[in-house]
């Protein structure tokens, strides 16, 4: 189909807000990015219209418009033409972040590191659930049945379920960590394995007095433990680490980099970690303790206030179980824990907010993410909530909750609201409270009123602006005509490992918005054609070609941004218009400039017209060699 991309521009640029409102224009291989003064003033279905607009999204501080290959360029060639500037490689830096102070930014970076790790997360927070409500003895004792009734080879499988992924979050984090800020992932993860490693005293033993489990002490007063289900250490670790790798690349010669880089990278942030890191936030968890202690005995129910809303602050730093020591201190003098009391009404609190965002929200992703998190947060486990919706798009959601957590706190200490045990919140914590009616009765009715009250505040004064814009549905264009033959295995288009489209670190094709696709995280500079057909796009920058065969319409695009390096890096050795067979060398890159500039060098294998297909599967794992089967295809 023909497409007068003169008009196109045009009609573009008056439903963007007018040439006054576009700072600066360019494009990748699918997308036109532009850089506007006045987000409001672009008006989405306007633009929705216009002939061979496939999409529209706002990320990164970017207005981007999907085209698809072979039109982008017309359209920013006419663009350009008509007097907008090009973006420079900084005026694209600086937009990601544009308009956000550097609260907001630090969260939004704390909100991605997190988002991958949400699904396990909830997962964890279903069994520990349904633990805490099957093997709680309160409930075993209305059937006569205590924790020794139970056959030890099931509680060990439950213990599996529900305990992997807090005993090893630090690696998950650190791995998540390293993605983010542009270091390799896999030391990521090696890094944090190694901070929750068994040979390290317990976190959770260190906390329970009764466990006699001490810290190691270096010099005799460096406090040295494991870090499980600690947050913060492996977030900083993980961000001092990769800038680290990222420093060390650029200095040490390209023949030593193999070798030299990890290890100084795993040896410096160990020891880093271990003996400064670590000790540092455990001296901030023993500060924590003594204000806690100190403020549960003042009256009034003011030691409530102060804990319910600094709760939620606390589960950030990742420090917050220590204070398992003080609900054991509770229950062994006592009997009781009013701690407990406090700290299911948060998870109430954050679940309202949650799901008043969640429902309320027009944007997919919360759409999706926000009731599992919600789930959970019922359940027990507090962070997809707290890191994946409530804090992902600004602070007003979470001071609201903390407002609501301290009210509800303050209420149950007033009322005198104490459970018989500890380590379940929330939902299965009304079986703390069964011990007496009167306490039941009072947990569910403040329960409720907790979670009802954070919903509807939120509902009408909190939801962020940017859940509420809505993803617009792509406009698919007529299938073209293609040669045979039909390409019924796509090989690998380089030496490498497997990326599955839902791990590819770019929306556009993690989430499908141009077709089927996989990735290929690159161990050498050369880029290989996955099958026999024509060269029907070249990007002036090289970073991505597309490609056509037998009806079958195939992108390949090189790194994440790697339009902004404008070509450096790159050398083509095919041209537009050129047959090519499956096998043959299509470009050259330099995977360290590529580093060098900050990008991901991951290579997508996208099949555009994936829609006209009878079916796209990848078929790969594991490392590949260029050639190996990638994807299946079917007519």
């Amino acid at each position: 189909m023909s497409y007068d991309y003169a008009k196109i521009a045009k009609e573009v640029i008056q439903a963007v807000g007018g040439p006054e409102n576009i700072k600066s224009a360019a494009h990748c291989a699918t997308r036109l990015r532009l850089i506007v003064a006045d987000r409001s003033l672009a008006d989405d279905e306007k633009v929705g219209e216009i002939d061979a607009v496939k999409g529209t999204f706002f990320t990164a501080g970017q207005y981007q418009i999907i085209f698809g290959t072979g039109h982008v360029n017309r359209v920013y060639e006419q663009i350009t033409q008509l007097g907008i500037a090009e973006t420079t490689a900084s005026e694209a830096k600086e937009a990601k972040m544009d308009g956000k102070n550097q609260v907001q930014k630090a969260i939004r970076t704390f909100g991605d590191v997190f988002v991958p790790v949400i699904p396990a997360l909830v997962a964890t927070g279903l069994f520990l659930g349904l633990k805490g409500a099957l093997l709680n003895d309160n409930f075993l004792a209305l059937f006569g049945m205590s924790n020794a009734d139970i056959p030890h080879t099931f509680q060990v499988l439950v213990d599996v379920l529900s305990g992997t992924t807090f005993a090893f979050l630090p690696a998950i984090v650190c791995w998540s960590t390293f993605r983010v800020f542009g270091g390799s992932p896999v030391l990521g993860l090696i890094l944090g394995l190694m901070l929750v490693n068994g040979s390290l005293p317990n976190a959770y033993s260190v906390a329970d007095p009764a466990s006699g489990v001490t810290p190691l002490m270096l010099f005799g007063f460096i406090p040295i433990v494991g870090y499980q289900g600690s947050i913060l250490p492996a977030f900083v670790a993980g961000v001092i680490g990769s800038k680290l790798e990222k420093k060390l690349r650029k200095t040490i010669p390209a023949v030593f980099d193999f070798m030299v880089t990890p290890f100084l990278v795993l040896f410096v942030m160990l020891i880093l970690s271990l003996l400064v890191i670590g000790p540092l936030l455990h001296a901030l968890e023993n500060v924590l303790l003594v204000i806690v202690e100190y403020a549960l005995e003042l009256p009034l129910g003011i030691g409530g206030l102060i804990v319910g809303f600094f709760w939620s602050i606390i589960t950030l730093t990742g420090v917050h179980h220590i204070f398992n020591m003080l609900e054991i201190s509770l229950l062994a003098s006592t009997g009781f824990n009013p701690f407990n009391a406090i700290l299911c009404m948060c998870g109430f609190s954050s679940a309202g907010v949650c799901l008043a965002i969640s429902i309320k929200a027009k944007k997919k992703e919360i759409r999706a993410i926000g009731p599992s998190a919600t789930v959970s947060a019922l359940l027990g486990i507090g962070e997809p909530a707290l890191f994946g919706v409530i804090l992902r798009y600004g602070m007003k959601p979470f001071l609201l909750s903390c407002s609501i957590n301290g009210v509800a706190g303050m209420i149950a200490m007033l009322l005198g609201m104490k459970g018989t045990g500890n380590g379940i919140t929330t939902i299965p914590g009304m079986l703390l409270y069964i011990y007496a009616p009167s306490q039941l009765v009072m947990y569910v009715i403040l329960a409720l009123a907790t979670f009802i009250t954070a919903f509807s505040l939120c509902w009408f004064f909190a939801v962020p602006p940017e859940v509420m814009e809505t993803d617009k549905p792509a406009k698919k264009e007529a299938p073209k005509p293609a040669p045979a033959p039909f390409p019924d295995v796509l090989g690998a288009v380089a030496q490498g490992t497997f990326v599955p489209m839902e791990e590819i670190p770019d929306p556009t094709f993690s989430q499908g918005v141009l077709g089927a696709c996989c990735g290929i995280e690159p161990e050498t500079g050369k880029v290989y054609s996955p099958m026999d057909g024509t060269v029907s796009q070249l990007a002036d920058t090289f970073h991505a070609i597309g490609i056509e065969a037998g009806g079958v319409e195939l992108l390949l695009h090189v790194g994440i941004d790697t339009v902004d390096m404008k070509g450096d890096g790159f050398k083509s050795h095919i041209k537009e218009g050129q047959a090519v067979k499956k096998g043959d060398l299509l470009l050259t890159m330099d995977l360290e400039k590529i580093k060098a500039a900050g990008h991901p060098a991951t290579i997508m294998v996208i099949v555009t017209n994936s829609d006209d297909l009878a079916s796209v599967e990848a078929s790969a794992s594991g490392k590949l060699m260029p050639g190996d089967p990638l994807m299946r295809l079917k007519a």
